[in-house]
């Protein structure tokens, strides 16, 4: 049996009675086996998803370099959010730079000060200068250190060796300040899994030709699969207009506009002559919209 199957079925505790039943022989060589696993597990350094859709998910992020640690955390993460019937998106990363290179669009990050390579409060430093909402949660040995992490606001500071119950009182109080923003995500096929993402964060998309569009949003560029009529169906509700047959544009991202649209990052998008008056005239029906409020 495969272990794929195997993980999407049991915990790790009968994976590890599955192992000395079936497979290992011993105690001793049951845990050999586990330890194995486990460490795949971490190493692919999955995204899950628990219940519910992809809209009004919190994101998460843990942060440390000592594996079971991260095991343990998120164990009781899910659990919390579970009961509390909340969606949660839960990524693991043992450096700083792991998660920095891929995205900081968090809205929770547990994060270790003592790691290998870039410490917790810097990765924190360089988290706050592209994500200011994100609730940072310090997890540490050394108490001595919390004053030093309040540069970068931090939403609390937990001392290991981690509690059960202190880490539910600082989820519950998470729940209590952020838990009413409803947040909207929308999803787009890669050739390797999707890409999650908040539809006001992205600037534009653009045809490559061949079912191949680049998304650029405010963080980093990602290469979806689609065409931009699906794209501009898909995004009706979330104010994007399509100036040119290869551009469909975040009408919130607008700078200015006139024969050419200049984003916020200083991109110049094109605006097709039979176009031109309807795009005109979307992006001040937005801008007449969004001033009145």
């Amino acid at each position: 049996m495969a272990l794929g199957g195997i993980r999407k079925r049991v915990t790790l505790e009968r994976v590890w009675l599955f192992l000395r039943m079936s497979v290992c022989g011993s105690v001793f060589e049951a845990e050999r086996c586990l330890a194995f696993w486990k460490k795949l597990w971490y190493d692919k350094n999955e995204e899950e998803c628990v219940e519910g859709s992809v809209d009004g998910v919190i994101r998460i992020a843990v942060v440390d370099d000592e594996k079971d640690q991260i095991f343990q955390l998120k164990k009781i993460i899910q659990s919390f959010f579970h009961e509390k019937g909340k969606s949660i998106m839960v990524s693991c990363f043992t450096q700083g730079e792991e998660l920095l290179t891929q995205s900081t669009d968090f809205d929770m990050i547990f994060l270790d000060i003592q790691m290998e390579g870039i410490d917790g409060i810097e990765t924190a430093r360089l988290i706050r200068q592209k994500n200011k909402k994100v609730a940072l949660i310090y997890v540490s040995n050394y108490s001595e250190q919390m004053a030093a992490s309040f540069a970068v606001h931090p939403f609390s500071f937990l001392e290991k060796p981690i509690q059960n119950s202190k880490i539910r009182e600082v989820l519950a109080e998470y729940l209590q300040y952020y838990g009413t923003e409803e947040k909207n995500y929308i999803s787009f096929p890669m050739h390797h899994g999707n890409v999650v993402i908040e539809p006001q964060k992205i600037l534009y998309f653009e045809y490559e030709g061949n079912r191949k569009v680049k998304l650029v949003s405010t963080e980093t560029v990602y290469h979806i699969i689609g065409s931009m009529s699906e794209l501009e169906n898909q995004l009706q509700q979330y104010h994007f207009i399509m100036p040119h047959k290869s551009f469909l544009v975040n009408v919130a991202c607008i700078n200015s506009f006139y024969n050419d649209i200049i984003l916020s990052n200083g991109m110049k998008i094109p605006i097709a002559k039979n176009r031109r008056k309807q795009v005109h005239e979307k992006i001040s029906d937005y801008l007449h919209h969004h001033l009145q409020k």
